[in-house]
């Protein structure tokens, strides 16, 4: 394998967190840091570790893909390859990344954050989606919950002892979560869980998240998003003892093979209320925009180990007496197919990097630092946060789409050995499907994109842009007019799709 293959921490990422992001203001708006570049150094060091760790489970996790998880009795086993992977990030300090230092977190930045996702989805996608949950759930309880269940499991989530899965999904709530029939009932204080989930990815974790139905309000609330309230379910409580939680089946998948898909039933389970009762659908709302993210992430991670291994194969393989790689089509390909990556990945990064600064305006402005610039602030901060939700669901869209059709490239160019059972290339396509499929489909996320575009989004994210270019124009005048002129007549046909009777059916 040559060094382009191995380099996890590469100059594409490296681009992201060394010149795309105001780290001066970043940590101005966050009280000012001793050194600006030694924080950022010390990312870039937890980065390169991150990327040597990831090097060194990505051959094994090659070697062992088609290997599954299994359930014996109700216990979920995973492939030793996954476990082994996990024990590495664990040693490394590579767990939820972005929980605070109260916990013995890092307290990482979402940008920072995202390059470790993206490096580790290429190695291996199916160990990501445990961490990334684990990550994703422990971030919810440190938002949402009380100081006692904070102090109870977030140490232990940083260090690798917990695990954490987040149970949405049931048969006749997929993408319509107002189908949700899981009760939660009040007992004297005390929260039951009634129900099961299905399609749990790491439904054999220590702490499960669940939304489900307030039993005081079930019968008026359903079919609707209203009465849903999430509550943290541990299968071992605070006591010691076994609490109503079973995984009661295993799902045999066409990729992602060492990521545990479970259904998940809960018998009278005690749980502990995060957030509002009845609130439990804003605050899922953030693990699972959080989750697109991360999804977004692994695409790209999965579409780039699949470009990274076809450029090598067509450099190695001979016909005509000449590299394959040499032939104008499979140039023309491989060209675009990084091209490719490389928008999904500046539209993802720039998605994190306005949610950093976000959250450093938020934190600000709840504080009685800010002097006399607090409406600029609050603008800025209202400017963001509409970007944040036009990005996110064009972040899911995009990238998944574009690793799909990255990976099914990756076999054309592997030629007829890409059909092989054996040949990674394979490997990443069979992957890369789930992509577009969970935390929700590519066509719900087009609808959501549709919608913020309905509210001015568009036009918004068309400004912030011209006005960026314009600082560059002095330096690139011929590619920043030409990007300039597409602006132009995107913002000139806009409107006529807008105000077509299809986008109205389609935003309904």
């Amino acid at each position: 394998m040559n060094m382009m293959s191995r380099d996890f921490f590469h100059r594409d990422i490296q681009l992201f967190i060394d010149h795309r992001f105001d780290w001066d203001r970043y940590f101005s708006l966050r009280g000012g840091a001793a050194d600006v570049a030694e924080e950022v150094e010390t990312y870039r060091t937890i980065l390169r570790t991150a990327g040597e760790v990831c090097e060194d489970i990505d051959g094994s996790a090659r070697d062992h893909w088609h290997e599954e998880v299994r359930l014996e009795g109700a216990q979920v086993v995973v492939p030793p390859h996954i476990a082994a992977g996990y024990e590495k990030l664990r040693a490394a300090g590579l767990l939820c990344l972005t929980i605070g230092p109260a916990y013995g977190g890092y307290g990482l930045p979402a940008l920072v954050n995202c390059a470790f996702i993206e490096m580790l989805s290429r190695a291996d996608p199916s160990l990501m989606t445990i961490v990334g949950l684990q990550a994703g759930v422990a971030q919810d309880i440190e938002k949402y919950g009380s100081d006692e269940l904070r102090r109870r499991y977030l140490p232990h989530f940083v260090s690798g002892e917990l695990e954490g899965c987040m149970d949405l999904t049931e048969p006749q709530a997929g993408s319509d979560l107002g189908g949700i029939l899981t009760r939660v009932t009040d007992e004297n204080g005390r929260y039951f869980i009634d129900g099961g989930k299905i399609f749990i990815t790491n439904g054999g974790a220590q702490v499960h998240l669940v939304l489900a139905r307030d039993g005081a309000t079930f019968e008026q609330s359903r079919g609707t998003t209203n009465g849903l309230s999430l509550v943290l379910c541990p299968v071992t409580l605070p006591d010691g003892r076994a609490n109503g939680v079973r995984v009661s089946r295993v799902e045999r998948k066409m990729g992602i093979h060492g990521s545990p898909t479970c259904v998940v039933e809960f018998e009278h389970a005690e749980a502990f209320l995060l957030g509002q009762r009845g609130g439990g659908f804003r605050a899922m709302l953030d693990l699972m925009n959080n989750a697109r993210l991360g999804v977004s992430a692994q695409a790209i991670g999965i579409a780039e180990g699949a470009y990274r291994a076809a450029r090598e194969y067509t450099a190695q393989r001979v016909q005509f007496g000449t590299p394959i790689i040499e032939q104008p089509l499979v140039k023309s390909m491989l060209t675009l197919m990084a091209i490719n990556i490389q928008a999904a990945r500046a539209l993802l990064y720039r998605t994190c990097g306005l949610i950093d600064m976000t959250e450093a305006l938020r934190r600000l402005l709840e504080t009685d630092a800010v002097n006399g610039n607090r409406a600029a602030l609050q603008a800025e901060l209202e400017h963001n946060t509409q970007l944040i939700r036009f990005f996110t669901p064009l972040c899911k869209y995009y990238a998944t789409e574009i690793s799909n059709h990255v990976t099914r490239q990756g076999i054309q160019l592997h030629g007829g050995i890409g059909y092989m059972a054996e040949t990674p290339s394979g490997h990443y396509h069979s992957d890369s499907i789930i992509t577009t499929i969970y935390e929700g489909t590519s066509e719900i996320q087009a609808s959501f994109a549709l919608k913020e575009m309905g509210k001015g989004a568009l036009f918004t994210a068309l400004e912030t842009t011209q006005a960026e270019l314009e600082t560059l124009r002095d330096r690139h005048p011929e590619l920043v007019a030409e990007v300039c002129e597409g602006i132009r007549w995107i913002t000139e046909s806009a409107p006529a799709l807008l105000g077509d009777p299809r986008y109205a059916l389609l935003n309904a």
